[in-house]
């Protein structure tokens, strides 16, 4: 089989089913960047022209014609929102999509099968992630949801690893709350002696809003804006201690883009320290081994994202590395707007032997951080998260890069610190010609020792060096993409009962809901969507607990503690426990179970070969009349039969009396496969089920027999009824009768 890629036309100005210009390009060769089909749309649309691309996989068999497997879609309405085909895995034949007709100002409706996640004749990928598997679970209130006495605009949270409480800071305030006890408690924290700002923008600047808590050393620091003017507290046993100045550690207001690293005894911020020293944002060191803060012209506008310390071999080498965006110098048309960046920083820098220098940074470096997708030459630019996964070996950390573009569209990039590293060694400054100082730029020297004159005035005048960090090979490529803008990322490693690890992700999106994807064998694995709060509220804080494994998931209103290892929400049976290929759940002794609760459980992560690991006795048979809910109906009325959708990649039919009446499929997902019955009749009575397939399996997820009410009640010996009950029916009757 020969794969190529192919454009399988631009439809411009032509009647529907007439074949378009385009053609087959090989994938290496197609198209050079989607800037260009994004101004050929554009173009053609401001025209007042139907325009609909397709983008695809083509197929080519010995013996069969040329048939194309969508990888994706483009096709603008009026208000420019791209729209794509939904992605999965597919077989190692390749299964294609059908594409319908389109109509002006729509994208074309595309049916899609199993679309590719890669060529057999390529090594580049096409990672389009799949909507999750799993339909939206909502997350059950109770015991686990703690509910703020009130709303707080601005609320901050601290999780203590193996612990199972938290903390909340927010207007004023400080809320404490166990979990595991219900524990709760509240401490104060007003404005200290009646301090306003000189020129507030908002009443909100008048007031204290908690923006800081973190652990320093054996007491909770907490620190607010404090009315313009920044506080920190020490809380120690719920009794908190003298004010102290907290400029640097809390901004002046709270909508302030900060970042605050406490690295015991040192505290890292790039929060000013007065308002009226610019807007020049500087990373400092504000807390520990002396102030240090980085020169006003290495970066331009940055947006700080996260940061870390990593230790070296040896101690004088461990680095301070922080990921942000800033304006890109490169103001062409084509050129987006901002750059991510990672930048370094050695710890036991100790300034620099001028008196213009004495206080700088002297080993900062930049480098540019690239996820791009090779097939579409994508490039997701817009950092908007990142997660740190240690390692023993300092090299083989990753950090994860959540990115988006200006489509709304997401990727996650991994990147190893190793590679960072040596791209900060090796690398050329950007802009600089002359040799190289002994001590080149960036390096670390040894404990007590500063770095030379000459090398800081070379790092400081060219902070950017010219490589750009990667993602991890040998794909050198995004994880994965899709149409979803997530917000926040989370990583967890488990061990499964075949005794290897595996990578879960959790992406926040911005529509107040969890994805939950799982590196697997076969390809990234979106296994389940978690809506967090009933009334979809954003998301505002995502803490993972790696050693009880839990999420801590905040709103303006709430926090809720969620286990990693849900097993409830798949349905009680082997196949579906199964196909979820959740690493965290097995089968064993007749129920879904938790791999922390029983490491022997029968687990399928691998893509292919679930077929086999259910015993026939675990297996339901899905035509089955038993355990049928009967459903008296009044003749002439309306009526719904509804079927939850529990996986995505299944396919739902409803059958009257075993004859097919309905087909939900996944092309267009949705919550709930329903059949409607407009008016009942005595040929809509008899047995209803609804039976879900995935990879061959076949189960029942809804059993009815409506039975006309009537006669059901007659046969039930209703004539011994109450005159009072006759006349209610009689009733009813009635109505239905006028209604019709």
């Amino acid at each position: 089989m020969e794969l190529a890629l192919c454009w399988l036309g631009v439809l411009s100005n032509v009647t529907e089913g007439q074949a378009g210009r385009g053609g087959c390009h090989e994938l290496w060769d197609f198209l050079g960047s989607n800037e260009i089909l994004v101004s050929f749309l554009r173009q053609n649309f401001q025209q007042g022209r139907k325009v609909t691309v397709m983008l695809g996989l083509l197929v080519r068999n010995q013996d069969a014609p040329l048939q194309c497997c969508c990888s994706s879609s483009w096709g603008f309405s009026a208000d420019f929102e791209e729209r794509s085909c939904l992605s999965r895995p597919c077989p190692a034949q390749g299964v294609c999509c059908s594409l319908a007709a389109s109509s002006r100002w729509q994208s074309s409706a595309v049916s899609c099968s199993r679309c590719a996640w890669h060529s057999a004749a390529s090594d580049v990928l096409l990672r389009s992630l799949c909507p999750p598997r799993c339909a939206r679970v909502v997350v059950q209130a109770g015991e686990r949801v703690y509910t703020f006495p009130r709303n707080e605009k601005y609320p901050v949270f601290y999780h203590e690893t193996n612990s199972s409480s938290i903390y909340v800071g927010g207007e004023g305030m400080l809320y404490y709350y166990n979990f595991a006890t219900s524990e709760t408690y509240s401490v104060e924290f007003p404005v200290e002696n009646g301090a306003q700002c000189l020129k507030p923008g908002s009443p909100e600047d008048n007031k204290n809003f908690i923006t800081l808590i973190a652990k320093h050393g054996n007491k909770m620091l907490v620190c607010g804006t404090g009315a313009c003017n920044p506080t920190c507290w020490h809380l120690a046993e719920k009794e908190k201690e003298s004010p102290q100045d907290g400029r640097g550690l809390a901004p002046f207001t709270p909508d302030t883009n900060s970042l605050v690293i406490v690295d015991y005894p040192n505290i890292y911020s790039t929060i000013k320290k007065s308002q009226q020293n610019g807007k020049i944002p500087r990373f400092r060191r504000v807390k520990g081994d002396g102030e240090l803060y980085t020169s006003d012209t290495v970066m331009q506008n940055p947006q700080f994202v996260k940061a870390t310390t990593l230790r070296h071999e040896e101690p004088y080498q461990d680095k301070i590395y922080y990921f942000f965006r800033e304006d890109n110098p490169d103001k062409s048309p084509e050129a987006p707007r901002n750059i991510s960046r990672v930048a370094q920083l050695c710890k036991e820098d100790k300034g620099g032997t001028s008196s213009l220098s004495a206080s700088k940074w002297t080993t900062f470096l930049k480098a540019s951080l690239i996820c791009v997708d090779p097939a579409t030459k994508g490039n997701f630019n817009w950092l908007q998260d990142v997660f740190f996964v240690p390692a023993s070996n300092w090299r083989d950390s990753k950090v994860y890069g959540l990115f988006t573009n200006t489509w709304g569209s997401s990727a996650v990039c991994v990147y190893s610190f190793g590679d960072i590293d040596n791209v900060f060694r090796t690398s050329k400054l950007k802009g600089y010609n002359g040799p190289n100082p002994e001590i080149k730029p960036g390096q670390c020297v040894p404990s007590g020792q500063h770095t030379p004159s000459e090398t800081f005035k070379i790092a400081d005048s060219h902070p950017e060096v010219e490589d750009r960090v990667e993602p991890l090979a040998p794909t050198r490529s995004p994880l994965f993409h899709n149409k979803h803008r997530y917000q926040k990322i989370g990583v967890h490693e488990v061990s499964a009962s075949d005794g290897r690890q595996y990578t879960v992700l959790y992406l926040a999106t911005d529509k107040g809901s969890i994805h939950k994807v799982v590196e697997l064998p076969g390809g990234v694995h979106n296994i389940m969507e978690l809506q967090v709060f009933s009334k979809k509220d954003p998301i505002q804080s995502m803490i993972l607990d790696h050693e009880r494994a839990m999420l801590y998931v905040g709103s303006t209103s709430k926090v809720v503690e969620i286990p990693m290892d849900m097993c409830g929400v798949y349905r009680n049976n082997c196949e579906s426990c199964l196909l979820a290929r959740d690493p965290y759940c097995g089968w064993a002794a007749g129920s879904c179970q938790s791999i922390y609760h029983n490491r022997e459980v029968r687990q399928n992560l691998n893509l292919e070969l679930w077929q086999g690991k259910c015993q026939k006795g675990e297996v339901k048979e899905a035509h089955s009349y038993q355990n049928v809910t009967v459903v008296p109906v009044v003749p002439f009325s309306r009526y719904y039969l509804n079927c939850p959708v529990e996986s995505h990649y299944a396919t739902y039919n409803w059958y009257h009396n075993d004859t097919l009446i309905k087909t939900c499929n996944n092309t267009h997902p949705q919550p709930d496969c329903f059949y409607f019955i407009q008016n009942v009749s005595h040929t809509h009575y008899g047995h209803y089920i609804c039976v879900s397939e995935e990879d061959g399996f076949r189960q029942a997820l809804v059993k009815e027999h409506l039975v006309n009410q009537l006669r059901f009640m007659s046969q039930k010996g209703q004539a011994t009824m109450t005159l009072a009950s006759w006349l209610q029916l009689l009733l009813m009757v009635v109505l239905v009768e006028l209604f019709h």
